[in-house]
Order: C-alpha cells, then sequence, then structure tokens
C-alpha cells in the first residue's frame, strides 16, 4: 500500500511540477529495479534533510547519471543487503533529480535519522571540490518544491550528513556552503 502511495506521490509530483520543480528522474527512467522491501517515514512531512555525497564518480549526462545510479542500487541492495538504494534523491551534475526512495519511504542514508528525513546525495565525490551550479540550483529548487507541495514540512531542518554521523560525507565545500542557507542547522 505504501509503496502504491509512493508511486502515485511521485506522479503526481511529476504531473505538479511548478517553476520551483526541477526535473525529476523517475526509478523507471533511470533503470532501478523494483525495492526488495519498503517502510514508511515515521512523520510526513519530515522536518529534516540530511545533505550525502555518494563518494563515488560524478556524472554530467542523464546517460552516465542512469548508470551510476544502477551501480549504486546494486551496491546498496545486493551488497549492503538493503531493501534499495539508501538515498530519497540523488542530483547529478546535469541538474536533474533521480528519485531514489522518494518522498514517503525511509531511506537507508543516515542511522538515526532514516524515518525522520529525506536523504539528498549530491552524485559523486565532493571532499575536494564543490558540485557545480547546476547541482546546487537543482537543490535549492527540490528544497523549495517539496515545501511548497508538503513533502517537507515549511520549518525543516538542514544538515549535513557529517553534522550527524561520522563521515567526511558530504564533503567540506559543501557543508561550508549549506551552513550558511536559513534552515542549516548544528
Amino acid at each position: 500500500m505504501m509503496l502504491r502511495l509512493a508511486v502515485l506521490f511521485s506522479a503526481l509530483c511529476a504531473s505538479s511540477c511548478q517553476l520551483a520543480c526541477p526535473p525529476i528522474i523517475s526509478p523507471a527512467k533511470w533503470g532501478s529495479r523494483p525495492a526488495k522491501c519498503a517502510a514508511p517515514l515515521s512523520k510526513v512531512p519530515p522536518g529534516n534533510v540530511i545533505i550525502i555525497h555518494t563518494a563515488g564518480s560524478a556524472c554530467h549526462t542523464q546517460p552516465e547519471c542512469s548508470e551510476l545510479l544502477r551501480n549504486i542500487q546494486v551496491f546498496h541492495r545486493d551488497m549492503k543487503e538493503w531493501c534499495d538504494i539508501s538515498y530519497n534523491f540523488l542530483i547529478g551534475e546535469d541538474g536533474n533529480v533521480y528519485e531514489g526512495r522518494g518522498w514517503l519511504l525511509e531511506g537507508a542514508h543516515t542511522y538515526g535519522y532514516n524515518d525522520l528525513s529525506l536523504g539528498i546525495a549530491f552524485i559523486g565525490n565532493f571532499t575536494e571540490r564543490s558540485p557545480n551550479e547546476a547541482a546546487w540550483k537543482t537543490l535549492k529548487n527540490l528544497l523549495a518544491y517539496a515545501v511548497q507541495s508538503g513533502y517537507l514540512a515549511s520549518d525543516y531542518l538542514l544538515m549535513a550528513h557529517s553534522d550527524v554521523s561520522n563521515t567526511v560525507s558530504p564533503g567540506k565545500l559543501i557543508r561550508e556552503t549549506i551552513k550558511m542557507w536559513p534552515h542549516y542547522k548544528h
């Protein structure tokens, strides 16, 4: 039932995007395999967003990003034995958002926050550099759209993965940038 609701909400998102909504590539369009299981977020809309990086290669075209997502999904599902790709959404340097678990399902991105937050990952390793302008614009638009559409609480807290977990993700430059945003908390 929750999976059907997630599909319905994703379809509504795609059909009701206004100016702030960035392009959202559905799991079917990037070649996702079906999730092995799913659990709903504990509260909808969630009040937290965790910004992460995938720590692998970056991508600059939809075919590149789609291939990376399929590889990430294989790693998360088959090697780590998680239900699915761990993130709710992923952002490529092509300016697209790639739907992982979507708006309503619990991720596997940040211990202690998975059921309370949306995990949004920049695709790539950003320990030495910042994502390009297209990726930053896409993140801002996704957050604005999420609030405007009721998928994210208007008073949400924005955190870097490293703020709540012992990791270098999402990288110092990303953390320094989001520290200046109004919803940042740490």
